[in-house]
């Protein structure tokens, strides 16, 4: 349906004096908004809150009915439940979804993979013959690539121990694979 010029132009001028009226609201009912966001302890996204608090200005401002009550008590009824039910969804949200770690996501190159599964199963075959704790020492160091003092610490033990145990298993891996 198309209006009459006339009601046109009454139409918008009632819209300017609409947000003519919001804006003075905005201004006095503000330092209310920033209340409610204190109150609710919200130190994260303050800015978006702040914004939920306006829309629900906005909206109390337009269905306000006197029978309510005061418009204050209203508005400050309408903000602050809007605000919350925003909490709550943030919350749901945040619980229900983790981030991905981006190493779960890489696409490993399937040489590589068979060069890993080839290496793995070499050091396995130096193993035969060392006892426990050189092979603890041998699998760490050259499959985690990890020092002598990261080995003491993930096993208990000293540096003085895994040392030992690095220097009786390079004497067993001579023994076994020297040339005669």
């Amino acid at each position: 349906m198309v209006e009459a010029p006339g009601n046109t132009e009454s139409a918008l001028s009632k819209g300017s004096c609409l947000m003519d009226d919001f804006s003075a609201l905005k201004t006095e009912f503000t330092p209310m908004i920033h209340h409610i966001i204190r109150s609710l302890s919200i130190y994260k996204n303050k800015e978006e809150y702040f914004q939920v608090g306006l829309i629900a200005l906005w909206e109390s401002f337009r269905s306000f009915n006197e029978e309510y009550g005061q418009f204050s008590n209203y508005a400050y009824t309408v903000i602050k439940g809007k605000i919350l039910n925003e909490l709550k969804y943030h919350n749901k949200y945040e619980t229900r979804t983790k981030p991905f770690d981006s190493a779960i996501l890489e696409i490993k190159d399937p040489f590589l993979m068979h060069e890993e599964a080839f290496a793995i199963e070499n050091i396995l075959h130096y193993t035969a013959g060392l006892t426990l704790n050189q092979q603890r020492w041998l699998l760490q160091t050259y499959l985690k690539n990890k020092t002598v003092t990261e080995i003491a610490e993930l096993y208990q033990v000293t540096t003085a121990a895994v040392k030992s145990w690095r220097k009786s298993a390079l004497i067993k891996l001579r023994r076994q694979y020297s040339p005669l």
